[in-house]
């Protein structure tokens, strides 16, 4: 592989590729996905795998709230709403996952 190819290859990974690619998906709206993802929650509380839950509805939570805020979609000529609902969700996220990874005590 040379440098060029992997450079290309890497450009996928750019911001906007990925939101794309996200919100193409439309996971929230796919009732598989969440029939799937209630199934998994009950599993991984049964079976107290609390840090995989924890990073699954970490990275779930912030896939949705991308989506969110994409479909509302952003304009910084005004004060934009959905920057501060990106912001304050991101922040209650993040949170969320430190409490539950590094916080919480059995």
């Amino acid at each position: 592989m040379t440098m060029d190819q992997f450079m290309d290859w890497l450009s996928l990974f750019e911001t906007k590729h990925v939101v794309n690619y996200i919100t193409e998906l439309d996971l929230i709206h796919n009732p598989w996905f969440i029939a799937g993802a209630v199934l998994f929650i009950i599993v991984s509380l049964l079976l107290k795998w609390h840090l995989l839950l924890s990073c699954t509805l970490s990275l779930a939570g912030m896939v949705a709230l991308v989506t969110v805020v994409h479909q509302q979609g952003t304009d910084l000529d005004k004060s934009s709403d959905s920057l501060f609902m990106f912001i304050g969700g991101g922040a209650i996220i993040v949170f969320f996952l430190i409490y539950m990874v590094f916080l919480r005590s059995e």
